[in-house]
């Protein structure tokens, strides 16, 4: 070893972090980084149905409303797009409740899930009735839950009940909260056709947010699902999102 070679080994500090460190580092800072804007987008989207879109709808069934008065013989032409008018209000208002976060978690991010859920998500017309279990909950309510904690679990329990919804064709979804050794554990889980998690796109942007949200809170999440083959093989079928925390974080 030359006295060069020496004073760079010995001047090296023990501290600096390795290329792949830095690299995972940047990785890790750019996906904190993107779920923020996404937060930051929702909210903006909310604020932009609310005081830019709403506006104009309810002025456009107010005009309706004055022309069925004012017209009586014009009610069945007016009818439909009273209807349209009134359906897009509501659109609306889904899309606003789902971009924004509840303005109470006072009793945990799934009580506020469940909120959401039964009053917008699971009250829409589905081809089939899906039935929700929620177990667990009220020991939920009492747990310590921080700011962050609150924050995933809720965006997480709700992107997954509504992917049962529009993709899963499953009867039944339940959701567990089970408390473990100083942590807990949550777990969305549907009876419904599954789906092969090795073809799921590495760009999917649900998948990809529900992972980001778990990591940023220190929360492990995990996939698991059985892709049912044939319609009447349903041993074994459906999928099971788990979310949880290890003892000792709270």
């Amino acid at each position: 070893m030359t006295s060069a070679d020496g004073a760079n080994s010995r001047g090296r500090d023990p501290d600096a972090l390795t290329g792949s460190q830095q690299t995972d580092a940047q990785r890790t800072e750019a996906e904190r980084a993107e779920a923020e804007r996404a937060e930051a987008e929702r909210a903006a989207i909310a604020g932009e149905l609310h005081d830019d879109l709403l506006p104009y709808l309810f002025a456009a069934a107010g005009s309706i409303a004055a022309l069925k008065r004012k017209h009586p013989e014009l009610e069945s032409e007016l009818q439909p797009a009273a209807r349209w008018v009134d359906q897009a209000r509501e659109i609306a208002r889904r899309i606003m409740r789902g971009a924004a976060l509840p303005d109470d978690f006072s009793c945990g991010p799934l009580q506020a899930a469940r909120e959401f859920l039964d009053g917008v998500v699971l009250s829409s017309p589905t081809p089939e009735a899906l039935q929700t279990h929620w177990n667990g909950l009220a020991e939920s309510t009492r747990w310590s839950w921080s700011e962050s904690e609150t924050i995933a679990v809720y965006r997480i329990v709700c992107e997954a009940v509504r992917n049962v919804v529009r993709h899963a064709n499953a009867a039944q979804v339940t959701i567990n909260f089970i408390a473990q050794n100083g942590g807990w554990e949550i777990q969305i889980r549907d009876d419904g056709g599954g789906f092969d998690t090795e073809s799921v796109p590495e760009q999917s942007h649900g998948m990809r947010l529900m992972r980001q949200r778990a990591n940023d809170a220190g929360l492990h999440l995990s996939i698991q699902s059985n892709q049912k083959i044939r319609s009447d093989q349903s041993a074994g079928a459906g999928t099971q999102i788990s979310l949880s925390q290890s003892g000792g974080a709270n």
